[in-house]
């Protein structure tokens, strides 16, 4: 935009300069002259405008991908989750009916397998195209699970630590649609409240 209004105040200022130079009475030489700077003029538009169109798209697809690979680390970490818990929820049952030992032998599985946040997503959602080119709804639905997954990041909340982890999967999913304009803004919000 600014590069257009830069390429706008020369064109106008050329044909100030060249309405000077054609009252001096040379036609032949003012209209070679306008008809160079109009063309330079288009040219170096076009130029600035076809890399800028370059740099976006380029700049949506490494977004894209971002948004792929935090998908992969979510669905790692909803994978290991469950891993988790169903190996406790096995040990429960292997364990004898003694309810003290149970009890103990539980604490320390959960004591050494904690819940897993997803660390690696936020690394991702860090980057600068990240916070730069994903919607504000995507966003803040977004930190708003984050921030509930923290809480929930214990084996008394594991099905609803799941489920957010699936919530957050289905927002980025989303998000790839509305980056590759397979949805547009709107459509994305209503998506995103159903969720």
């Amino acid at each position: 935009m600014k590069h257009t209004f830069i390429l706008i105040l020369l064109f106008i200022l050329s044909f100030l300069f060249l309405f000077v130079i054609q009252k001096k009475g040379k036609k032949s030489e003012v209209i070679s002259f306008i008809s160079t700077i109009i063309a330079t003029l288009i040219g170096v538009w076009l130029a600035i405008t076809l890399t800028n169109s370059e740099s976006l798209k380029k700049e949506k697809e490494d977004t894209v991908k971002l948004l792929q690979s935090s998908i992969y680390i979510i669905k790692e970490t909803s994978d290991y989750t469950s891993s988790l818990n169903e190996k406790l929820n096995q040990q429960r049952n292997t364990i004898k009916n003694d309810s003290i030992k149970v009890q103990e032998r539980l604490k320390e599985l959960r004591d050494k397998n904690p819940i897993p946040y997803p660390d690696l997503f936020e690394v991702n959602l860090s980057n600068d195209l990240i916070t730069k080119n994903v919607s504000e709804e995507s966003l803040s639905n977004i930190y708003n699970i984050l921030f509930n997954l923290k809480k929930t990041s214990d084996y008394k909340h594991v099905k609803i630590h799941q489920e957010l982890l699936l919530n957050l999967e289905t927002i980025l999913l989303l998000e790839i649609q509305y980056q590759k304009e397979e949805i547009d803004l709107e459509e994305l919000e209503q998506k995103i409240d159903k969720i």
